[in-house]
């Protein structure tokens, strides 16, 4: 009895010892759980504040990057801002400078036709209004073997190259200019040409220049000539009429000198005024003296320097003619010098006969340009030489107000 309850006591202690244990056990492994579990809630809140932190430099790196895109596009704006701002002072110098400048500027298209032309370059070739040459070809306002340089620099700039040519095209008024021509190719993004480039300078100024120097040196090579023969005519005259060798010296010496002082007076042009029969005695008397080969019929009438320098001057011309071809070339010629003055012309009328046979010349000399055209030009009147058999007549008309005018003599363009 005794030994079974102490077995008993040992069996009750046992199971309760194998109860114990497995409620430690239970407790170890629920602890562990939690362990564990706070371990993985602690793990996955760390992972949380990481991630969130990343979104967070992430958001802060994309909040940056959007300031600093703010920031460039506000500089490109500003950038764009300044540039519009420059591109419009440049279009607008530029459309002052084409307004302004004097040079003709077009532009062409490919077919040679004209598309633009600056203000500055439709007030050089008086163009009212651009209507009056949009569309038209570029080559017709070129005159002469200027047209076919213009169509040969069309096609060498539709070709990529760049001509410059010389020469006339007139105003659409009429009025001749002289224009030194670029003709340049216009490239498009593909390096072809898209059009025409044509900027043209006025150089009428050097053209006048170089046409008076010509014609200052025909007049005096004309001059020379006329002088020599003159000098040979009163020779020959002088010792034909003169009873010896003193008075044909005496003769010869006097017709010298006052042909010196015509041409003193054609060089000098001193005068003030001078009476019209003065300034036709003395440039007669040059060349026939006072003999009675001529008539001199005409009022008195006080004219300015230039009237009577021009006279003067036409009546050397005359002068000379007559020496030579005229009636003084014999010794039975005659000359009629007539004149007359109304309230609105003057009218001047050179008529010889007596004189050998005349005919009209096959070719207009110099002489008669200047007799014709070129003298009378300076007085604003116009003349016409005439040559029926009898003798050569010269008439010349002017307006009455050009025998005062002070202005100096003009030459007429080419």
């Amino acid at each position: 009895m005794g030994a079974t309850t102490e077995e008993n006591r040992v069996a009750a202690l046992e199971a309760e010892l194998t109860a114990l244990r497995e409620e430690l056990e239970a407790l170890r492994r629920k602890s562990h759980q939690q362990s564990t579990d706070a371990a993985d809630a602690a793990v996955a809140s760390t992972r949380r504040e990481h991630r969130h932190d990343r979104e967070m430099a992430s958001e802060r790196g994309r909040t940056a990057a959007a300031e600093g895109r703010a920031d460039q596009a506000e500089w490109r704006h500003a950038d764009l801002s300044a540039a519009h701002e420059l591109l419009l002072k440049s279009s607008e110098f530029s459309r002052i400078i084409l307004q302004t400048m004097t040079d003709r500027v077009s532009l062409l298209d490919l077919d040679g036709r004209i598309e633009f032309m600056n203000a500055g370059g439709q007030r050089a070739m008086e163009i009212d209004n651009f209507s009056q040459v949009a569309g038209h070809p570029w080559i017709e306002l070129w005159q002469g073997d200027e047209r076919v340089k213009a169509g040969e620099a069309v096609e060498a700039a539709k070709a990529g190259h760049t001509t410059q040519f010389e020469g006339p095209a007139n105003t659409a008024k009429g009025n001749r200019r002289y224009w030194e021509a670029t003709l340049s190719p216009v490239f498009g993004p593909n390096g072809k040409p898209i059009g025409l480039l044509s900027v043209s300078r006025d150089v009428t100024a050097r053209y006048e220049v170089e046409f008076h120097r010509r014609l200052l040196f025909e007049e005096m090579h004309h001059r020379i000539k006329n002088t020599l023969a003159t000098v040979q005519a009163i020779t020959h005259q002088s010792m034909r009429q003169s009873a010896d060798m003193a008075e044909a010296e005496l003769s010869i010496s006097q017709r010298l000198v006052a042909i010196g002082k015509a041409h003193d007076l054609l060089i000098q042009n001193e005068w003030i005024s001078a009476d019209i029969r003065d300034v036709v005695s003395d440039a007669v008397r040059a060349y026939i003296g006072n003999g009675a080969r001529m008539t001199l019929e005409g009022p008195s009438i006080v004219v300015s320097s230039k009237a009577a320098l021009t006279i003067a001057m036409l009546l050397h011309e005359l002068c000379t003619n007559a020496f030579k071809h005229g009636a003084w070339s014999n010794r039975t010629g005659f000359i009629d010098i007539t004149w007359l003055l109304t309230a609105q012309a003057f009218n001047f009328r050179w008529a010889e006969r007596g004189g050998p046979p005349v005919k009209p010349p096959s070719r207009r000399s110099f002489g008669s340009r200047l007799i014709e055209t070129l003298l009378p030009t300076a007085l604003d009147g116009r003349a016409t030489l005439s040559f029926p058999p009898t003798g050569l007549v010269f008439e010349l008309q002017a307006p009455s107000q050009a025998l005062v005018d002070q202005t100096p003599m003009k030459t007429p363009a080419e």
